[in-house]
């Protein structure tokens, strides 16, 4: 007998589609089964004000299928800089979901990213006032700090006081990598809140840079569906209505995908490997 299992269409908390060829490449695979993401600023040049924003958002919109009722959800890219008065009319026109930090140097695309917190305090109580969320690259990038002991610093050094110097503030510690990040969003809940990145989880400094073998996944759809309404509830927004079909069947995850341009293919996470579940509706 095969298995199948329908739930809430899923919500992306933490995506990045990049922009021109790469965006119309990968979008369409996040558009086809997901209700909505929260898109990622970190391009070049960031998704630094509303007007970013709103053009950002076209052409994301000029990227999707045709008829589909995906909906992005636009950040800020925080900056020394950011205008909280920008930041303020974004957010109430309906633009930005949510401001984003980045520590300048952190990650990919991170350069014009914050190069010291306390200039960004304004920004962070005009967000607090109006209900607005604080999405975080939760690493400290001092020199001096392992790297694998970065989230743990970020949080001692700057998010634990953070929570305390603005209580009325939802944050939001995204891709978790640590049992000390886990712990600590558990114990700051619900003011804070945090995403984990499936495959970080697989990644782990043992057999990340060697490729390794990735673990069957063993969790069950359901527990999934009660923590995508963590999510929307997190964020303030409704639960998805629509619906998507999980069907207990293998298939091979292709191990690329053509773009065009320079970049000429993306591969695919566990590409070439076989999948137990597949979507067989939305």
């Amino acid at each position: 007998m095969t298995t199948r299992i329908t739930i809430r269409k899923p919500d992306d908390w933490h995506l990045h589609v990049r922009d021109g060829a790469m965006l119309k490449a990968v979008l369409p695979f996040t558009a086809k089964h997901f209700g909505r993401a929260i898109l990622m600023p970190n391009l070049v040049p960031p998704v630094v004000t509303t007007k970013d924003a709103i053009a950002y958002r076209e052409r994301i919109t000029a990227a999707l299928p045709a008829g589909s009722t995906f909906k992005p959800l636009m950040t800020c890219y925080l900056t020394d800089d950011t205008d909280p008065d920008d930041v303020e009319r974004g957010f109430t026109q309906g633009v930005f979901t949510g401001v984003k930090l980045y520590p300048a140097h952190a990650t990919t695309n991170s350069a014009a990213g914050v190069t010291d917190h306390r200039k960004i305090m304004r920004v962070l109580e005009r967000m607090e006032q109006i209900g607005m969320p604080f999405l975080m690259h939760g690493e400290d990038v001092d020199p001096e700090v392992d790297i694998f002991d970065r989230e743990a610093m970020f949080i001692e050094r700057y998010l634990s006081k953070w929570t305390r110097q603005f209580p009325g503030l939802r944050f939001i510690l995204e891709h978790l990598s640590s049992k000390h990040g886990v712990d600590f969003v558990r114990s700051a809940a619900p003011q804070v809140g945090g995403t984990i990145t499936p495959y970080h989880l697989v990644l782990t400094p043992r057999i990340g840079s060697a490729g390794g073998s990735s673990p069957t996944c063993t969790a069950c759809p359901s527990s999934r569906r009660r923590r995508t309404l963590n999510g929307p509830r997190h964020y303030r927004l409704p639960p998805n209505e629509a619906r998507i079909t999980l069907e207990k069947s293998s298939w091979t995850a292709p191990a690329e995908i053509k773009v065009e341009g320079p970049d000429e293919k993306a591969l695919v996470y566990r590409g070439g490997e076989t999948i137990e579940w597949k979507v067989v509706s939305d």
